[in-house]
């Protein structure tokens, strides 16, 4: 075998055969309407006072050229820059007497071709529209249009108008929705929290280096969106769901304490069943609080403190989170000073007001250390136990 044929034996086998490009054109629309199935283009024709009766061309055309659909024909799309049109028309145009000067048949092409120019509707713009008119915004494009021709000529049924109510000044406000006062499912918060702190290896793969940086700062934030959610403005302390309400609080306390302990377990026992010696732990099984401090400080444990001073006793607080809230607060918050200042005055607006985490939690739950020993070996963490 010659070295041409061995080379190209080798590309072929390397890179395999060269794919046929796809050659099949995208279908061309003249205007939006041609988008749309008969039975639309007939809605539409009723909402426009316009016969029904025809082919779909006919139907497209009569929509183009009504009075009140003519403004739909084509979609918004920014033009975009031709240099052979820009030199035509620097060449011709403004009475320059250039060479082209009136010839339009040595004008280039159209800036925009098809169903959309810049000239045209966005479906943003079709909202805007839509909430002037106190109607609702959700659907296609095509719901959105038939609802503003059947506002205008009154024609094709009557539009689906938005809930809204009138204030004091007369004007209209978007309808606010009841407050749920459904009790949380605290199983499912446990599956959704699990999820979302410690996703599988196929999906971290696929992250990038901002996606892990800030995965820790996205979880603080879930958890503080439960809580706010499902405990606060449900009036859990209030209701006397006091032991619910610590349940859910106590499934965010523990993840972040102890992280995805159950893989931490199963890896150390495949190590030993493999080695039988030392080896190495896996990463990616814990919650690094250095990455989300702020959120620590200002949101989650300001709303942990609210917890606790919302519990009717202390005896009642020791029984549902005593045991969780001090490993919390002995295995994660030491790991840093900054971690023991708590922004307590974040609902009245005032982030000067600090308070120690640790003296809040001896005030409500006193605990003593579990031998003089272990406070002076100078372990990193000091076990704590209730009195």
């Amino acid at each position: 075998m010659s070295n041409e044929a061995f080379a190209f034996a080798l590309m072929h086998s390397i890179y395999g055969k060269k794919k046929k490009a796809n050659t099949k054109a995208k279908k061309a629309y003249n205007n939006w309407f041609e988008k749309l199935q008969v039975d639309e283009l007939k809605s539409l024709c009723r909402a426009s006072r316009l016969p029904v009766s025809g082919t779909k061309a006919a139907l497209c055309e009569r929509l183009c050229l009504g009075e009140f659909s003519t403004a739909y024909a084509y979609e918004y799309a920014p033009e975009k820059f031709s240099r052979e049109r820009f030199e035509y028309e620097m060449s011709s145009g403004y009475g320059s007497g250039g060479d082209n000067y009136g010839n339009r048949a040595a004008a280039p092409r159209p800036a925009q071709q098809g169903s959309k120019r810049a000239s045209g509707l966005s479906n943003e713009q079709l909202k805007t529209m839509c909430r002037e008119k106190k109607l609702i915004i959700s659907g296609k494009r095509y719901d959105l249009v038939l609802r503003l021709l059947q506002n205008q000529t009154g024609a094709g049924g009557a539009p689906k108008r938005a809930a809204v109510t009138i204030d004091e000044e007369g004007n209209s406000q978007p309808k606010k929705r009841a407050k749920s006062m459904k009790l949380p499912d605290v199983e499912k918060i446990k599956e959704r929290t699990f999820k979302k702190f410690f996703p599988p290896d196929e999906v971290t793969f696929k992250w990038s280096n901002n996606k892990h940086k800030y995965h820790p700062t996205d979880c603080i934030k879930f958890a503080n969106n439960i809580i706010e959610k499902e405990v606060f403005e449900k009036e859990l302390f209030q209701r006397g769901e006091e032991k619910l309400a610590w349940e859910l609080i106590n499934v965010f306390l523990y993840r972040i304490t102890v992280g995805n302990v159950e893989r931490r377990q199963e890896w150390a026992a495949e190590q030993r069943a493999k080695s039988g010696g030392l080896f190495m732990m896996i990463g990616g099984t814990d919650v690094c609080l250095g990455r989300c401090s702020y959120e620590i400080k200002s949101e989650f444990l300001p709303k942990i403190v609210k917890a606790i001073r919302a519990t009717s006793s202390k005896s009642v607080l020791e029984e549902l989170s005593g045991k969780t809230l001090w490993d919390f607060q002995t295995q994660k918050l030491r790991e840093s000073s900054e971690f023991d200042e708590v922004y307590t005055g974040t609902d009245t607006g005032d982030y000067t007001k600090r308070e120690s985490f640790k003296e809040i939690l001896n005030e409500h739950i006193p605990c003593k250390m579990e031998s003089a020993a272990m406070a002076g070996s100078g372990a990193k963490y000091v076990m704590y136990r209730p009195n």
